[in-house]
């Protein structure tokens, strides 16, 4: 994946914003343990932060806390938008939302700001579900095989998704997925 809006990035007819996916998943599903990942693959962080900056992302509260911890605030060059139920006081560059409709209005409105089509939804497992339906593309790091872990991607009907590109490496893919059109 080359230039400047990632694979997945394109706009549909009907939608002035895209939202996609983006997970290093287990080949058991898996994609965290103990509210961090039960792996350290500095290829996929690297292929994340390539994927991601420039572009807002969606994200639960757990995850927002894990990476506000391990790089000391939210992430750099990305608007974080906290989807949560509790009250948080949050520094700029990121804000907390308390449903789904919030986020996906403040992910538009963040995106028009810097004039990208693309939200990202970075996780958990719980916001990956809330945001399958309504995500257009998935670029998932595939890992070759299964991990210890308490947090899985959801399920996905893979016959509603086309592989697109994949770029195999020693271990692991990197995937994207567009969502199939609908036969009418």
């Amino acid at each position: 994946m080359s230039g400047e809006e990632p694979a997945g990035s394109e706009p549909e007819d009907d939608a002035a914003v895209r939202f996609v996916l983006v997970a290093a998943v287990a080949d058991n599903r898996v994609i965290g343990r103990d509210g961090d990942m039960p792996w350290h693959l500095p290829e996929d962080l690297k292929h994340f932060k390539r994927t991601t900056t420039g572009h807002p992302v969606v994200m639960g509260r757990k995850t927002y806390e894990s990476i506000a911890r391990q790089l000391g605030g939210p992430l750099p060059d990305r608007h974080s938008v906290v989807l949560t139920t509790r009250d948080l006081d949050l520094p700029e560059g990121a804000e907390a939302v308390g449903s789904v409709e919030a986020a996906v209005a403040a992910a538009e409105d963040a995106a028009a700001e810097v004039g990208v089509e693309t939200v990202y939804v970075v996780g958990g497992a719980t916001v990956y579900e809330q945001f399958l339906d309504r995500a257009a593309g998935l670029i998932l790091t595939e890992l070759d095989k299964a991990h210890e872990g308490d947090t899985r991607f959801p399920e996905w009907d893979r016959e509603e998704w086309v592989e697109t590109d994949r770029d195999d490496r020693e271990g692991f893919s990197f995937v994207v997925y567009e969502r199939r059109e609908v036969q009418s």
